[in-house]
């Protein structure tokens, strides 16, 4: 049974990085609280047991909040702050019709005060269904506007035009870019290093391989960034879900670069780790195998994943540990970057009736 120390929340215990700490803090542009930090990192006993590998611990970042859970949120507090002070009563975002981030956007928008207006790409025979995060986008007030797979290669551009309509109809708009992925979001993740530095400083053993779900990069960026400022050299696994692991890099590097030249700061020299083996077929698309895994990984965490992200994070995991990869020595911090909506709008029939009951689960 897990008792209370199973749940790890951070105290200050890093006490010879404090000093970096502190320059990481100085470098901060402004922020506008919305997630409800710190989350914990929680020892995934059964899971681990159950996979025969490492020690799995999973960093509950889909406990930031309920319609704002997930790691964009952290991304987001940056991002508003700046529209706050530019002037804007607008913000202009894109994704995919069951996009985490649009849906967090619209409720963070609808909390404080912004009217919310997202590009959501629908691709050929997709449905419009109100369910799962494209139901959540409507109820939280948001503008929906669908747009091609054509258009979407162009959505820099699309926003930037929204963007000076709105302004031209007499409403300043701020946008954000695909999964509030650039320099300004990065700095939400930079300071949830700090968050998990702290935690893992309290692991037994070696320090763990921080393993995530990586897309639009900006959740890798300031992982690698804070972490690299804090001079804690930690393996990071850089998981794709979707994109060639080269893509990512350059994503990650671009990134860096806008974040350098804001501030003048060296680029991190922390190695990461990207992979693109477990992308399957392609973003959004799932195999029965795959759910199947995630599945499982659910029934013996208590956590919902997200079939797209986490999800096949998860699966990766799984693959990479049956393949000999980890050994029962090692530590494994999975970084749950929330997402649980999503799963409402993937096919299970047949999946959870077929699975067996999860040892002790009877």
């Amino acid at each position: 049974m897990l008792g209370r120390d199973a749940f790890i929340h951070p105290r200050p215990t890093l006490v010879s990085n404090a000093r970096l700490v502190r320059l990481i803090c100085m470098e901060l542009p402004a922020r506008t609280p919305l997630a409800l930090l710190p989350t914990p990192l929680v020892f995934c006993e059964r899971l681990s047991e159950a996979w025969g590998g490492p020690r799995i611990w999973m960093k509950r970042d889909d406990l930031t909040g309920f319609e704002l859970s997930g790691n964009k949120v952290r991304k987001l507090e940056f991002h508003f702050a700046a529209a706050a002070a530019a002037g804007a009563d607008t913000v202009i975002t894109c994704g995919a019709l069951q996009s985490n981030h649009s849906r967090a956007t619209a409720f963070a928008a609808a909390r404080l005060g912004f009217r919310s207006i997202l590009l959501l790409r629908r691709n050929p025979g997709e449905q419009l269904r109100l369910i799962g995060n494209y139901l959540l986008h409507h109820l939280g007030g948001a503008e929906v506007r669908l747009i091609t797979p054509e258009e979407w290669e162009q959505r820099d551009l699309l926003m930037a035009e929204v963007a000076a309509a709105e302004a031209a109809n007499g409403h300043p708009a701020w946008v954000i870019p695909e999964g509030a992925s650039d320099a300004l979001g990065m700095w939400g993740f930079v300071l949830a290093t700090r968050e998990l530095a702290d935690q893992i400083a309290q692991i037994p053993g070696d320090l763990p391989v921080v393993w995530h779900a990586a897309s639009s990069g900006g959740t890798t960026a300031g992982i690698g960034w804070g972490f690299d400022r804090l001079a804690v050299d930690i393996p990071i696994v850089a998981c794709s879900i979707g994109d060639p692991a080269g893509t990512i890099r350059e994503k990650v590097d671009a990134i860096w670069s806008e974040a350098g030249a804001a501030t003048g700061a060296k680029q991190p020299e922390i190695s990461i780790e990207y992979i693109d083996n477990h992308v399957g077929g392609g973003y959004g698309r799932v195999t029965t195998e795959e759910l199947t895994i995630q599945t499982e990984a659910s029934s013996l965490t208590g956590t919902i994943l997200d079939p797209t992200y986490t999800g096949k994070a998860i699966v990766g995991l799984r693959r990479e540990i049956s393949s000999g990869r980890f050994s029962r020595g090692d530590n494994v911090v999975f970084w749950h970057t929330g997402g649980g909506f999503a799963a409402l709008a993937h096919d299970f029939t047949g999946i959870v009736a077929a699975a067996p009951p999860a040892a002790g689960s009877d």
